[in-house]
């Protein structure tokens, strides 16, 4: 399958380059101030005389400049807005022989009360369509204000959530998450609840790139999204807050204060969220037992209803200082801490093969945890010309700290109800990590039409991962060193990268190559009956990356892209941890230290017409893949990580976004998708595929005096994930939405799964003669109210620097 599609890759690459191009042009300006300084994080659009949607748009740079590429020939109207200016409107005649076309500089007048009176009607496109990725405008989504990001991100194209609120994007789990390039270092619930306590209206775009270039870190084997927040630009102490409640079965709520003080040369920001987060989830488990034979033994059904509680609190602290005005230094730090707890009610019933009653099991079950996060960066970055050659330094400085404590009690009972044994386990489980990362970057554009870019990077982490478990019986307590032992983990990983772009009139290209070396030794300690183990591992590999776009005709209408990238997913840390540990006492899961990195390659061929339907063909094939293996022995249930899949993966997706009057935008994703896993798995042999599609459908009203509503519809299929199939599931939402206080507030209600459909149900496959499904409930139906504020003045100011140099070894600690 791979080499055809290669052939179709070479044929489309080749012809390319023999189409014969029309004129394409390029516009560059700069815009500055009454006093001639340069205006950063301006909006330049560019409209069609007779079109009522924006051709193209950009944001000026720090020092003001702008540029607008691949403009066919025609008339248009240039606009200029930039909060706290009056905004500017240009006619322009493009025609010529001179494709690069310089205009003069743009001056913008402060005019704080004419700007309450302007109306802007151009509209700001919700999505936008660039060689290597895809770009959505928040701006363009009508209740953006009132979002927090994880609801924003699910507005994406092709990003979807599970039943646990982990993130897919076209179909396929393994994508790494950045905020301003920075790691969100959570993953699955975590990452979600965190997302949750940022607002969206401080988020600019989501850029959605299913083949990075070779810039970013190779890792993320379906994918990187990089949520792209507003810079500061406002001059003197200002800052916005948000405050939320959510009342499902529980409450929750999510609250977050943003400040700035900028002066000149120094900008200093914190930003401040916390809040509580409590649910449910009422879960089923049934497994029936065969022998060798086929015949059914016995069976065993399963109820846990678990209250989940926990608070959140995550704050960042930065200082730039702007030595000149290209050369700036800085330095920022941030915490996070999150205390959480589940207490489980089990209740177990064992039965024969005629469904007679042989035991029923009851278990009290807590565990009481806290993760800890501190990170910190420095950074230095230097422009060294006027043409945007710059140099990039970041180096970081990341730890965390986890401890759970565990207590399981178990009480058997035989049919009439007499117990006959009962045990307690104890367990405490530290975790320790540190990564000290170091990186360099360095952009050169060569001329009008082609970039240069490399870069080199150095990581190393050390974990050290303890489990101290004690078995209680008749009052009798002694150390369990089943359950306990001690495992050290250090890595090093060594990277550089080269990036080269070009544009040739109609046709882009960017070609890529990233080099990593891994290095890793692991320890398991052991104990008084356990012997030592250790293991030592060094890879090297190379990831290209090449991407191809061509502009079919004049007037930019109909655009096509080729991609292929090659990615790889290193696994979690406390994957790699070796310990057995017990979620009841039927079921208990372990980590793996021989776990191999996932490899990917990734191929996508898309189409875009008028920037309004967007489609795509993708195409990965995964090798080791890192999945979550189930095994039953002697009736006891373990879970584990393990490279136990090769999968192949095709979606076709198209999305529109269209507003069908001017208080009615709608936007549409449909997404169909074959997935195929085959893997040798213990004693089974993997072989699973099937077909899955995904709709979703956002509607969204403005209505006068500052009233806003947004009804949104998703669904899911059935969907094959390796030994698992992932039930159907879908859910309704509402929300309204009214600005206040001059503008500078929102109220708004939300209701969420209103149907209550959003279930957690599947069906585990593969096991040695038992089949087993699950099915749950969880606090997905609620109703919120919401209310944010802005406060300060607007004035430009340098932005803040977003990057750091610990982005993929902070995307693999879970919590």
């Amino acid at each position: 399958m791979m080499s055809k599609f290669g052939i179709f890759s070479i044929i489309l690459f080749s012809s390319f380059w023999t189409l014969t191009a029309q004129s394409n042009y390029s516009i560059q300006g700069k815009i500055i101030d009454a006093d001639y300084k340069p205006i950063d994080l301006a909006t330049v659009s560019l409209s069609e005389e007779q079109a009522d949607s924006i051709f193209t748009s950009d944001y000026t740079d720090l020092d003001g400049s702008f540029e607008l590429s691949k403009v066919p020939e025609g008339r248009y109207i240039l606009q200029v807005f930039l909060r706290g200016y009056e905004p500017l409107s240009r006619n322009l005649i493009i025609a010529g022989q001179q494709q690069q076309i310089n205009i003069d500089d743009i001056v913008l007048m402060s005019d704080l009360h004419l700007l309450e009176q302007v109306t802007v009607t151009a509209k700001i496109p919700f999505v936008e369509r660039k060689i290597d990725r895809m770009v959505v405008n928040t701006d363009a989504i009508l209740a953006a204000a009132s979002l927090n990001v994880l609801e924003i991100l699910e507005l994406a194209p092709g990003v979807t959530l599970d039943q646990n609120e982990s993130i897919r994007l076209k179909g396929r789990s393994g994508v790494a998450v950045f905020i301003d390039n920075k790691p969100s270092y959570l993953s699955g619930q975590e990452l979600a609840n965190y997302l949750k306590s940022l607002p969206a209206s401080t988020i600019k775009q989501i850029e959605i790139m299913t083949n990075p270039s070779a810039k970013y870190e190779a890792a993320g084997n379906s994918g990187v999204i990089n949520i792209i927040t507003k810079r500061t630009k406002v001059l003197g102490f200002h800052g916005n807050t948000v405050l939320s409640v959510q009342q499902g079965q529980y409450t929750r709520s999510n609250n977050s204060l943003n400040l700035n003080l900028n002066q000149h040369k120094i900008s200093v920001y914190a930003n401040i969220n916390g809040g509580i987060r409590n649910s449910f989830q009422d879960l089923n488990i049934n497994r029936f037992y065969r022998n060798d034979l086929n015949i059914p033994t016995s069976s065993f059904a399963q109820n846990s209803f678990i209250v989940k509680d926990g608070q959140s609190a995550n704050a960042k602290i930065g200082f730039d200082y702007y030595v000149t005005n290209n050369t700036t230094v800085g330095v920022s730090a941030r915490g996070l801490l999150n205390p959480t707890g589940d207490h489980t009610n089990n209740v177990a019933y064992v039965r024969d093969d005629q469904s007679a009653l042989i035991n029923r099991v009851v278990a009290d079950n807590t565990t009481e945890s806290n993760f800890e996060n501190a990170t910190f960066n420095l950074y230095f970055n230097k422009q060294l010309d006027t043409f945007g050659t710059t140099l990039t330094m970041d180096a970081d400085y990341v730890t965390y700290h986890s401890v759970s404590e565990q207590l399981f009690k178990n009480y058997l009972y035989n049919a009439n109800g007499i117990l006959g044994y009962q045990d307690q386990i104890n367990g405490r489980i530290p975790s320790d990590i540190n990564i000290y990362a170091f990186k360099i970057d360095f952009t050169k554009p060569l001329n009008k039409v082609s970039k240069f870019e490399m870069g080199v990077k150095s990581a190393f982490t050390e974990t050290d991962n303890e489990a101290i478990y004690t078995n209680t019986i008749a009052n009798l307590t002694v150390p369990d060193y089943d359950l306990s032992n001690r495992f050290l983990y250090m890595e090093w990983i060594h990277a550089a990268y080269l990036n080269y772009s070009r544009n040739f009139n109609r046709i882009e290209m960017q070609f890529g190559l990233r080099a990593e070396t891994t290095h890793l030794k692991g320890n398991q300690l052991g104990n008084v009956e356990k012997e030592d183990t250790s293991f030592t591992r060094t890879y090297t590999n190379l990831f290209p990356t090449f991407y191809a776009s061509w502009q079919a005709d004049a007037s930019g209408r109909h655009i096509w892209g080729l991609s292929f990238g090659r990615r790889i997913d290193r696994p979690f840390f406390q994957d790699l941890n070796p310990f057995i540990s017990p979620l009841d006492k039927f079921t208990f899961y372990s980590g793996n230290p021989n776990l191999l990195p996932t490899y990917s390659a990734n191929f996508s061929l898309s189409y875009s017409f008028n920037n309004f339907i967007n489609t795509s063909l993708n195409y990965s094939i995964t090798t080791d893949g890192i999945n979550e293996t189930l095994e039953i022995k002697d009736s006891i249930y373990y879970s584990r990580p393990g490279n136990i899949s090769t999968n192949d993966a095709v979606s076709l997706s198209l999305d529109a976004s269209k507003s069908i009057c001017k208080w009615y935008r709608m936007n549409l994703y449909l997404e169909l998708g074959h997935q195929i896993y085959k893997s040798d798995l213990y004693s089974q042999k993997l072989n699973a595929e099937g077909n899955y599609y995904v709709a979703s459908l956002n509607n969204s009203f403005q209505f006068v005096k500052g009233w806003n509503a947004e009804i949104r519809g998703d669904y899911q299929s059935d969907f094959v994930y390796a030994q698992l199939l992932i039930k159907s599931f879908g859910t309704l939402n509402f929300s309204l939405q009214k600005k206040i206080l001059q503008d500078k507030g929102n109220l708004k209600l939300g209701v969420s799964d209103i149907l209550y459909t959003r279930r957690a149900d599947g069906i585990i496959n593969n096991l040695r003669n038992t089949a087993a499904d699950w099915n749950s409930r969880l606090d997905t139906r609620s109703v919120s109210l919401s209310f944010s504020y802005r406060f300060g003045k607007s004035s430009t100011v340098k932005p803040q620097h977003k990057g750091t140099g610990s982005e993929s070894e902070q995307n693999r600690v879970k919590n």
